[in-house]
């Protein structure tokens, strides 16, 4: 079965250039111009990835965006805009896009994210039931839920897949590099810092200081380790 994307652009030439190179990768793509089509056509089918404008002629991307998380949280969305400036891009993060693209881009690459965000949706389905603690919070893979303090917080597709990844590693650190190519799938050497604004999530999560963290701690050249993190189950951290 074909892979199914929803492509929300207005700008015929990009959308259409980009509908043809998707389509030639072997998936099924859905094309609309405007926030009000999108919400439509998103409500009645299911899709593996929406590629998201962040400027649209009748809506804010960004809106979009959390009216698609509010429906499906584990629903992975890549924001495409010409908004290249630090402020947005951590402020399309924060607000849940499991990716921000700038425009203008090279399509090669665009292509290597899309397969690594289809991919990982597969991972999600598959991945292996976990307990896993960390500091005071309780972490069920399966259901894809954090509790903390008794509150519970369904993690996304891409907050389940960094966090499992830094805990079967736990107690070493990890390249930003690495997260990069085995949870986003980019290709190695990709400049982004889309990882520090997820491990900046995952942070306020669990409960760490980011001024002082103990728990998930930064050390500059080596990367992210995680600590004071116990489970059960597939527990080796040297497992994929």
């Amino acid at each position: 079965m074909k892979r199914r994307i929803l492509l929300v652009e207005d700008e015929p030439n990009l959308a259409q250039g980009l509908k043809l190179n998707l389509e030639i990768e072997g998936y099924e793509v859905v094309w609309t111009s405007s926030g009000a089509s999108a919400r439509c056509v998103w409500s009645q089918g299911s899709f593996d990835l929406v590629m998201l404008d962040r400027m649209l002629p009748d809506a804010d991307g960004l809106d979009l965006l959390q009216e698609f998380k509010k429906g499906d949280l584990r629903q992975p969305v890549m924001i495409l805009t010409a908004r290249a400036a630090d402020e947005d891009r951590i402020s399309g993060l924060s607000l849940g896009a499991d990716d921000y693209v700038t425009k203008p881009f090279n399509l090669q690459e665009l292509m290597l994210r899309v397969r690594g965000m289809v991919r990982r949706g597969k991972w999600y389905h598959e991945v292996a039931a976990e307990s896993i603690r960390i500091g005071e919070c309780d972490v069920d893979t399966a259901q894809s839920v954090l509790v903390r303090e008794g509150k519970r917080q369904l993690l996304t597709d891409l907050e389940l897949r960094l966090l499992v990844h830094l805990y079967r590693r736990r107690g070493t650190y990890v390249s930003r590099e690495e997260l990069l190519t085995e949870v986003w799938g980019y290709a190695p050497g990709t400049a982004t810092r889309t990882v520090d604004i997820f491990i900046s999530r995952l942070r306020k999560m669990i409960g760490d200081d980011a001024s002082s963290p103990r728990l998930l701690l930064t050390r500059r050249g080596q990367g992210y380790m995680l600590v004071g993190a116990s489970g059960e189950g597939r527990s080796d951290p040297s497992q994929p």
